[in-house]
């Protein structure tokens, strides 16, 4: 069972961050040495004002160096060195070069894969398994932490000392030679002594219970839970130990108990403090926000404490570059600000858009690889939200040029790309000698998956309704770079989407119409056998192909070379689907997966958990976009297919020819007896999602190319829609009998949108083709395709008006299905004058008064997209539909009578599915 939102929010508010303890802990350590410094004053001040100043001449020599001598512990030379080695030890890493730890990959280990040639891979991979505990080890300050261990051996012998020396002498309680007693002035010599060895001794005490305080080994847990490494590490661990400490020794007891790591950090961020200061915090702030176990509890107490002005504060830090330490802070910050991405409003940081255009999107031709990649990453967050498009509308416009540029990336290098033979020949043979995959391979990876982003992006933002979305379009349309490689089409889901929207523009429609190359890569996606390969998906997986151990890593090529040799075309899988497909769990170790460290320093945890893209279900959008209402982009399309294409996207309209089709491939599946990896894998991908949701896109195209079909001199193809009529037919009753026996009505099957919008959209398009190829049958023709299909006239017109009764109400998901269905029938009795009280009988003259009052402006448009509305030109209302059908029904003969008759018992008839 799933939780819901809100029960993961309540769970996690009851959920206590690990520096939470600490802080109660740090409390006490406070309170305790409050009282230590409290008995160490009134120690002080009783052996030299009381007992030094009156009994100087009366106390035994060994009492009076005691009290000569003493200082309090807090203060003496002995209890002080530790901490002084500590502030020089942490000077000093302060002066130590530390690696970009912001970047996805570290530095130094780019420079082992350029240095060595072999066995780097396995070496790396358990650098990385035991990485936290080798960057905690000591093993350059050998000489540092033996004299540190030497001076807390000193500090406590010396408090030793002071507890040895107290309690001897409250035991014997030599103070006065026996002789003087009874003396007057040596009778308070002994209650006052006592008083002063009690407090030493009780001083000494504390002392040693403050430094058994679990501070540190609690510091050290924090340490590992959040990953802080490194000398920034220590660093933020010490300055929140010892901030918090000084907050509880003034009093501020209550807000320093809600203190949290994140928050201090941040504070340290936004504050006046130095540079120094300030790349602590933010290092701490992405390493906090990069574990696994806390991150998601980490990122609401930063949200919570965030206000205005340090949310401002922090995105301007992406704007830092003069020096090293600056363009280090800015990294970090880059990826903080993309954890806060999705709740930062435009209008309160207006800085945002531009630092991002001017900083973090840079040129292609000179750019760095992981501050585009974290630009690109918050840019697509922020554009999530409308009100951020409409705030920035200009900085949107400002920023289209570089987006646009950078979809063109792969055309600047050498024109690979990520292929099955480029896996197959180069990749694994690579990982299988202990190899890392070379810095150019790399290269190329990272700049498909920014491709990849950038096209997401920017279909996004030509996506936009309203006149944001409207402005945007017009000016990418203006960048003659824009899709200039179309092979970038088959590759990226984004691209599809891109040219739907631009077709919105007619005269973008008419040159995207022009390209025969753009039509093709469009027609091959439609047709593709692996609809869900995402490139950018399979890239991220070859990403972390170089963790992979070597049974997994052979348990891959193994599978690889098994499918290769299927022989079998119901079995084309394509390596990169196969790498696509593959789980985390065939990729990762299994301690890599609980940690997810791999995952979260390359940033590939969105690019993996994304929902699976259907680039058929894009490719037929735009195509159903570019013809809609263009004879030209028609016979375009219809010239770049063949028949037996023809006849394959036909066949993708019925629903059971898929399901048979799936489980043939399932049975030959289970008959190739495939290793249990292998064939987990390619029955992922053969089963995958979506094909249902592509039935009503196919019908739709369909009913564009059939209504050009004639002028565009492509009359071959006519013969191979024509001939799914039939089945066109009985799936259009079947689809209202299965809303009929929802035994739903208009009013709650409106409410409930998943069977009543998908039912819709099916409907609409299938409706919506039989017109198109009916306006190319006579009456005879329609009668015998009526008779193949052992469906009886008054049952198809019962259905007919069944959708006009349940679909009365108005939207853009389908906007034309009462429309399509009113032109059938109307072409029906002009047709055969015969079906006129056929059409009576079942009460279709009463339905259309409630079709003609609930008509609506939406109804006058095929489709829409982005909010607007496409195919509105020469298209007849529903009014004049309406009324164009009732003058042919009023022709029937007698027809006051029977309507009169038919209308008074139309709730009455019942027609069964032959």
């Amino acid at each position: 069972m799933v939780d819901s939102p809100a029960a993961r929010e309540k769970e996690e508010e009851a959920t206590l961050l690990p520096e939470e303890w600490l802080n109660l802990a740090i409390l006490c350590k406070a309170f305790v040495s409050k009282a230590m410094n409290g008995l160490g004053t009134l120690a002080t001040i009783w052996a030299t004002v009381v007992l030094l100043g009156g009994f100087a001449v009366l106390i035994k020599k060994q009492d009076f160096w005691v009290l000569g001598g003493y200082e309090d512990p807090t203060y003496q030379i002995f209890i002080r060195t530790p901490g002084l080695l500590i502030d020089a030890l942490k000077s000093a890493d302060k002066k130590e070069q530390q690696p970009s730890l912001w970047r996805r990959r570290i530095q130094h280990y780019q420079q082992q894969q350029q240095n060595q040639s072999r066995g780097t891979r396995r070496n790396r991979l358990q650098v990385r398994k035991h990485k936290h505990f080798e960057e905690l080890t000591m093993s350059k300050r050998c000489l540092g932490v033996v004299i540190l261990v030497v001076m807390r051996l000193v500090e406590i012998a010396a408090v030793a000392i002071c507890i040895a020396v107290s309690f001897g002498r409250l035991k014997k309680q030599d103070y006065v030679d026996p002789k003087d007693r009874d003396a007057a002035d040596h009778q308070n010599i002994r209650l006052s002594l006592n008083i002063f060895y009690g407090l030493v001794l009780a001083q000494s005490i504390i002392f040693i219970i403050m430094r058994l305080s679990p501070d540190s080994l609690l510091g050290f847990h924090i340490r590992v839970k959040y990953r802080l490494f490194g000398s920034s590490g220590r660093e933020i661990m010490y300055r929140y130990l010892s901030d918090n400490y000084l907050e509880f020794i003034t009093g501020n007891v209550r807000t320093t108990l809600k203190m949290n790591l994140i928050t201090f950090a941040m504070k340290l961020v936004v504050s006046d403090s130095t540079v120094d200061d300030q790349l602590v915090g933010i290092r701490a702030m992405d390493r906090i926000l990069r574990s696994v176990e806390y991150n998601s509890l980490a990122l609401t107490r930063l949200r919570a404490s965030l206000d205005a002005d340090s949310l401002g504060r922090l995105v301007g830090v992406l704007g830092l570059v003069r020096t090293p330490d600056e363009k280090e802070m800015r990294g970090h910050a880059a990826r903080v600000v993309l954890k806060l991405a999705p709740d930062i409003p435009v209008d309160t940081c207006p800085q945002a858009m531009s630092l991002i255009s001017s900083s973090l999107v840079e040129t292609a031709s000179n750019m760095d690889v992981d501050l585009v990649w974290f630009g690109l990453r918050i840019l697509d967050k922020l554009t999530d939200n409308q009100q951020n498009c409409r705030q920035a509308k200009g900085d949107l416009s400002d920023l289209l040029p570089k987006i646009i540029d950078l979809t063109n990336l792969n055309q600047r290098g050498r024109g690979s790309s990520i292929s099955d033979s480029w896996i197959e020949q180069e990749i694994i043979p690579l990982l299988e000698r202990e190899e890392d995959i070379p810095p150019t391979a790399i290269q190329m990876i990272d700049q498909q998956i920014i491709v990849g982003m950038s096209l997401k992006i920017l279909s996004k933002l030509v996506a936009k309704p309203g006149d944001v979305g409207k402005g945007l379009r017009e000016k990418a349309a203006k960048y003659m770079n824009l899709l200039t490689d179309s092979g970038t089409i088959l590759e990226h889901v984004g691209a599809a989407r891109v040219i739907a929207c631009l077709a919105l523009n007619e005269d973008q429609k008419q040159e995207i119409g022009g390209s025969p190359q753009i039509i093709r890569k469009l027609k091959e996606c439609l047709l593709s056998k692996e609809p869900h390969v995402d490139i950018t998906k399979v890239a991220a997986k070859l990403l972390l192909l170089e963790y992979t151990t070597r049974d997994q890593l052979n348990q891959i090529k193994s599978s690889i070379e098994e499918k290769n040799v299927l022989q079998d075309p119901s079995f084309s899988v394509p390596t990169t689907a196969f790498i696509g497909a593959l789980g985390l769990d065939q990729i990762l170790p299994s301690w890599m997966q609980k940690q997810q460290i791999a995952v979260q320093d390359l940033d590939l945890d969105d690019l993996l958990s994304a929902e699976q893209e259907n680039r058929c279900e894009a490719a037929a959008k735009a195509l159903i976009v570019l013809t809609s209402g263009c004879e030209k982009n028609a016979a375009a399309v219809l010239q770049e297919i063949a028949e037996d294409e023809m006849k394959t996207i036909v066949g993708m309209l019925f629903q059971e020819d898929r399901e048979e089709k799936r489980r043939r491939m399932q049975a030959r599946l289970q008959e190739r007896n495939l290793h249990p990896e292998t064939s987990r894998v390619v029955k992922k991908i053969i089963c995958a999602e979506g094909g249902g949701r592509t039935r009503s896109l196919h019908a739709k195209l369909l009913q564009n190319l059939r209504a050009h079909g004639v002028t565009a001199n492509s009359t071959h193809h006519i013969p191979v829609i024509d001939g799914a009529l039939p089945e066109v037919l009985n799936a259009i009753v079947d689809e209202v009998a299965k809303l009929e026996r929802s035994a739903c009505t208009s009013e709650n099957l409106s409410r409930n949108d998943g069977p009543w919008v998908e039912s819709g959209k099916v409907l609409e398009s299938f409706i919506g083709l039989t017109f198109q190829i009916c306006k190319g049958l006579n009456a005879c023709g329609f009668a015998k395709t009526l008779e193949g299909t052992n469906l009886t006239l008054d049952t198809l017109v019962m259905k007919l008006n069944k959708i006009l009764e349940l679909y009365k109400y108005t939207t853009t998901d389908f906007p034309s299905i009462r429309r399509s269905t009113l032109e059938l029938m109307t072409w029906m009795v002009q047709k055969n004058s015969n079906y006129r009280e056929i059409f009576l009988q079942c009460g279709v003259y009463e339905q259309l008064k409630e079709v003609a009052n609930t008509a609506g402006r939406a109804e006058r448009f095929e489709l829409f997209l982005c909010g607007v509305g496409v195919g509105g030109k020469d298209i007849s209302c529903i009014p004049s539909l309406v009324s164009e059908l009732k003058k042919q029904l009023e022709l029937c003969p007698h027809f006051e009578q029977r309507s009169h008759y038919y209308g008074a018992r139309a709730d009455t008839i019942t027609v069964l599915v032959a």
